[in-house]
This record gives structure tokens, sequence and C-alpha cells, in this order.
């Protein structure tokens, strides 16, 4: 419920009505009320701080608690003259050994409901549904990155129908179920190392997906290609030793943003990317790439030209013939969507090859292609 400043200005032989805080659900709240209105008192609500904004959003911030007492006693005590908040956050220090949150009570937050909950660097390890059921309607934004959890209830999340961001880094969780959501948008569960996946086939509005950290050495066959609205694909940091076919492949004709960085690719499939627009940025930053082969790379390049960029900064990269298909494209456009930063493994940039080298020793007397 978002608190409205009303302003009624009626001249009445010089009287001039002034503003005053409405509710609909609410009683007479032109009476005076206590210092902390619209919030808890202080006191009742310590170490939690209520606060609101300009727009009169109201929201909680738990940080200061160190333990599930701490935090039960906080609600337990507090009487909250509005149900509905903005956001509510608990961000611990994980080293910090004075911080020993471990549960959430499925009772703690009562009837209040949020828009956007953070609650992060815990030793919470089970999410139970019943820990923000109210808020199956309000819920936009759950973010519960390093945390110790190695149980998510994935069933659950169908039911919070305006969901969109879910972030889950920096855990413990085992396996990645196919659960079912039609308003996510963002997911993020990187850094949940050996984690199992499964597909994303009931999830058919994401966009953007984080999975870096995991130590995947392999992939799902198609295994977004189901994604019709899919953009953005994070796969850095991880085991991956070649890319194969339909790896990277959405039906969406819309991904901008592939992040394979720090893997240890050397080869990728010719069918390895599907979907890619022609200014969409694909980086693959220090892996083990040393050729570049027509065959296998020919159809990733023609997804980006004109416009689109491949970074293969950190590659040991062989400049020789073998890369003479990229040199004597018409007007070198293949040559045009490499990174400044992309080099051979002799150190030079591989935009600024003297094309003048491959036409006298790998097409003698022919370069009417270039």
């Amino acid at each position: 419920m978002v608190l409205k400043a009303v302003v009624s200005v009626v001249v009445l032989v010089g009287v001039v009505v002034i503003p005053a805080f409405t509710s609909s659900n609410s009683g007479d709240l032109t009476r005076p009320q206590p210092r902390e209105w619209p919030c808890p008192i202080e006191t009742d609500f310590y170490p939690c701080v209520c606060t609101n904004n300009e727009n009169y959003e109201l929201s909680i911030d738990c940080s200061a608690v160190e333990t599930d007492q701490d935090l039960s006693d906080a609600f337990y005590y507090a009487e909250f003259p509005f149900s509905h908040f903005k956001e509510f956050k608990i961000e611990h220090d994980p080293n910090d050994p004075k911080m020993t949150l471990t549960t959430l009570d499925p009772y703690t937050f009562r009837t209040l409901t949020f828009e956007r909950i953070t609650i992060s660097g815990t030793k919470i390890e089970i999410i139970q549904d019943e820990d923000f059921s109210n808020s199956h309607d309000t819920l936009t934004y759950l973010n519960l990155a390093s945390n110790k959890i190695t149980y998510f209830p994935f069933d659950s999340i169908q039911g919070y129908t305006n969901l969109q961001t879910l972030s889950l880094d920096d855990n413990q969780i085992e396996v990645w179920p196919n659960f079912e959501s039609d308003s996510l948008e963002y997911l993020s569960f990187s850094g949940n190392e050996g984690i199992t996946l499964t597909d994303f086939t009931n999830t058919p509005n994401l966009r953007e997906i984080y999975m870096a950290r995991n130590k995947h050495d392999t992939l799902p066959y198609q295994l977004f290609w189901n994604l019709f609205n899919l953009t953005v694909v994070d796969l850095q940091r991880n085991e991956m030793t070649f890319v194969d076919e339909y790896y990277i492949a959405s039906q969406s004709n819309a991904l901008t943003t592939i992040n394979l960085d720090h893997n240890k690719i050397s080869v990728i499939r010719h069918d390895a990317f599907h979907g890619l627009l022609p200014d969409a940025e694909v980086s693959m930053k220090n892996n083990s790439v040393v050729d570049l082969d027509e065959d296998s790379w020919s159809h990733l390049l023609d997804q980006l030209v004109p416009t689109g960029t491949l970074d293969l900064a950190g590659n040991p990269l062989r400049c020789g013939c073998e890369i003479d298909w990229i040199m004597f494209s018409p007007k070198q456009i293949d040559l045009s969507i490499f990174t400044d930063t992309t080099t051979c493994i002799s150190g030079n940039q591989l935009i600024f090859l003297d094309v003048q080298y491959f036409c006298d020793r790998c097409v003698p007397n022919n370069c009417s292609t270039t």
C-alpha cells in the first residue's frame, strides 16, 4: 500500500486546509501521529530499521540483526501501521563471526508484504515457501545471494506471479530443476559449484541468464532453445573445453551478449551459436583457442557481421594461412568484428595484420577478393 499526500486548499474566510496523509485501509490518519509513524516504534523494532522515502514507500533494513532470535523478536514486538513495504533486506558480512543468522521463521513477517527482498551473507541453509508466502502477489525481486542455501522451494516459484528477478548466486544448490514461472525475466545462479542442470522450458520469458563459476564442463543439448526472449547468457569462469552444437542457441534471434570468458575452450562446432543479433557481443577472453578454422567459425562470424563484436583476447591464436579466409573476406568485413585486444600468439593485433603478407604467401598473385 502506498501512502498518498493529498493537498486540499479551500478559501473559506482565509482558512487553508493543510496537507494530510490518507490511506484507504487505515483509520483517521489526520490525527497526531507518533514520531516514528508510518513505521513501527524504533525501540520496539530494534535492531531493524524502518524508513520511508519522499514517495511514502516504506523499507525495512535488518542488517544489524545478529541471531535468529534477534530477527524474531524485532517483528514480534513491533506494531506496524501499514503492512506493505517496498523493500526488505539483510546484508551481512559472511566473514563476521558475530553474524549467526541461520533460519527464517515462516511466521516472522506475519502479514507483511514486500516488493523486493534481499538477504545475503547469512548462514541460512534452507528457504521454505512459507517464509515469503504473503508476498506471492507483490514480490518482483528476490536476491538470496551469498548464503549457505542447499534447499530452495522451486516448486513454489510459479505462485509468485509478479516475480521478475531471482538471484541465488554463491550458494550450495546441487540441482537446478525445471521449475515453472511465466513472469521471471532475470535469473542468476552463479557460484553454485557442481550444480546439475536440466532445462528452462517452463520459464519462457527469461531474458538474461547468469550461470558463471559453476564448474560446468558441458551443457545439455539445446538448453536455451525454447527461450524466445533471451538476450544475455553469462557462462564465464566455468570448465568448458569446447562449445558443442546448439550450446548457445535460442529461437529468440535476439541474443545480444554472450560471455564465455575464462573457460578452457579450444574448439567450437559449426552450429554452436544460433540466434545472435548482428550487433551482438561475444566474449571468449582467456580461453585456449588456437585455430580459427573456417568450417567451425564461419557461422559465428556470419551472424556478427557487420556490427557485432568478437573478443578473443588472451587466446594463443595462430595467425598464419589458416586465417586467410578472414583476411580475404570482402572488404575484410570478417576481420572488422574482432576487438583490438585480440592478439596472435606472437603478440600482434589481429585486426592490424598486413593483408599483403597473406596475399604473397597464402594465395600468391591473387588478392582480388580483398
